[in-house]
């Protein structure tokens, strides 16, 4: 490997990658959804329009780059050993993601698109990736008896992360981690099966 090479890691295409994503972000958080365009994306990136045209395509698919990157990277959900570990630092993961500026106005945009079919699509495209990363921490705990088989896996995932998404788009409450645990234990107390009880609650456990 040459020295100019050692310099550069990732090449141009890593950085105009990098500079284009975050330029999107930029824009989004200024002008929203509606008002992002390209040109804006091209000048804040310093790359010429014609690149973002011929790699992504169009805002649609900057915006699908963007979100999809981060559905598949950003949150790994966690392997505690125990359903109540797994949901907490989850849950964790999810508040601190969602209080991200670059992130807040990203889950905006989808909130916000409802009646644009484009964004609309991307919404079910990012949301179908991250229940299925999500969806292991559900598996594992009917595997462990903590769970019921015929649990709905996404909606206990709705149920834990709902609130925490309420109190930072909502009337930001502080979400802080008292709050989260408090969440993932109401949400524990209905669907946990008896036999599982012990692991979600170890200090109740029977002698």
């Amino acid at each position: 490997m040459t020295d100019e090479r050692r310099r550069r890691p990732g090449g141009r295409t890593a950085r105009v990658t990098a500079a284009v994503r975050a330029a999107t972000v930029a824009a989004l958080t200024e002008h929203g959804w509606n008002g992002l365009a390209v040109e804006d994306v091209a000048a804040r990136a310093g790359v010429n329009k014609t690149t973002i045209y011929r790699r992504w395509g169009g805002r649609d698919a900057l915006v699908a780059d963007i979100l999809l990157a981060a559905a598949d990277q950003r949150i790994a959900p966690p392997d505690t050993g125990t359903l109540r570990g797994d949901l907490v630092a989850f849950v964790r993961q999810v508040r601190d993601a969602l209080v991200a500026p670059a992130n807040r106005a990203l889950m905006s945009t989808l909130a916000g698109g409802g009646h644009d079919s484009s964004l609309a699509e991307l919404g079910r495209r990012y949301w179908a990736a991250r229940f299925a990363r999500a969806r292991p921490m559900v598996e594992r705990a009917v595997a462990r008896g903590e769970l019921a088989a015929d649990v709905d896996a996404d909606a206990l995932i709705v149920r834990v992360v709902g609130p925490v998404w309420f109190g930072v788009f909502g009337p930001r409450t502080d979400v802080d981690d008292a709050f989260v645990e408090d969440c993932v234990e109401i949400v524990l107390r209905g669907t946990a099966t008896q036999a599982g009880n012990s692991s979600v609650h170890p200090e109740k456990s029977n002698p």
